[in-house]
């Protein structure tokens, strides 16, 4: 499922509250600022540059860039992204990783032999999901599934969300994005939860997106099986064609790969062997 139409969502509707309890900030005012333009074709955009105003009236840029695992890059282009932002709004930056899944790669220091930098990072899966369901930190419940314990409580945060006052599209978006998260832990989780709210959930945008793009993705996986079955039926047809009969063994062995690289260069060499015995042996170096 795709954990980024969830953040988007969960940044527009609940970015202050997200400041307020992973970064402890208190904002009275919070805009998404549009990207960089392309300068280059290198340039590399963040997630999510806002523009905040704190209560004494300092103004701010808070770079959040919303990660399941960390990359090896990350910090630079974190860094990239706030001199890009400094040179264009001559404002304070904090640069910050929300972190999802655990990786044994997360840092949150950059250090080269010319340039030290430092980020926030907070790890989601750190977070007590207890406290946040038993507060009824509405805006965060979505992201209870990943965080600690969160799996066990992700029943409640869903029941609080249906039933709280939030408005019905609101409800539609928090628990659809609630549904996307979960999918990063669990393969029951998602459909559970899509199973006992589906008739809000369609009401929601985001649930509109993924099945847009479950179609899309259906499509390509139709298109790659096509072509799979198409080097193997090619394999046989030569097969048959030089020897007569092919062995069950050999029928079986072709059409469990899956591989379409595989496929093509046994395609290619069942036109040049004299032998099946050398079929049998590139079949055997084909499945390692």
């Amino acid at each position: 499922m795709h954990y980024d139409i969830a953040s988007k969502v969960l940044m527009e509707k609940c970015r202050e509250e997200i400041l307020r309890r992973f970064l402890g900030l208190e904002v009275t005012e919070s805009t998404i600022i549009e990207d960089l333009p392309q300068e280059t074709t290198s340039v590399k955009r963040s997630d999510f540059p806002i523009l905040v105003t704190h209560e004494d009236g300092h103004r701010q840029l808070v770079i959040v860039e919303i990660q399941t695992e960390s990359e090896r890059q990350l910090p630079i282009r974190l860094l990239d992204y706030r001199c890009r932002h400094l040179l264009k709004h001559d404002v304070d930056v904090m640069s910050c990783v929300l972190l999802l899944r655990p990786s044994g790669a997360a840092t949150d220091r950059y250090a080269d032999s010319e340039v030290t930098y430092e980020f926030r990072l907070v790890r989601i899966y750190e977070v007590e999901a207890r406290e946040i369901v038993e507060e009824r930190v509405l805006c965060l419940l979505p992201f209870v599934p990943l965080m600690k314990e969160g799996e066990q409580l992700t029943e409640r945060a869903d029941e609080l969300l249906y039933g709280s006052e939030m408005s019905r599209s609101d409800k539609a978006d928090m628990l659809t994005s609630m549904a996307i998260m979960s999918g990063l832990v669990s393969t029951t989780l998602p459909r559970l939860l899509v199973s006992r709210r589906r008739d809000i959930m369609m009401e929601s945008a985001a649930y509109e997106i993924i099945k847009q793009e479950g179609r899309q993705e259906g499509r390509q996986e139709g298109r790659q099986e096509g072509m799979l079955e198409e080097a193997r039926e090619g394999i046989l047809d030569n097969l048959e064609a030089r020897f007569d009969v092919v062995p069950e063994s050999i029928v079986k062995e072709v059409r469990e790969i899956a591989e379409l690289g595989v496929l093509k260069a046994l395609r290619r060499n069942s036109v040049k062997i004299v032998h099946l015995d050398e079929f049998k042996v590139l079949l055997r170096t084909a499945k390692g």
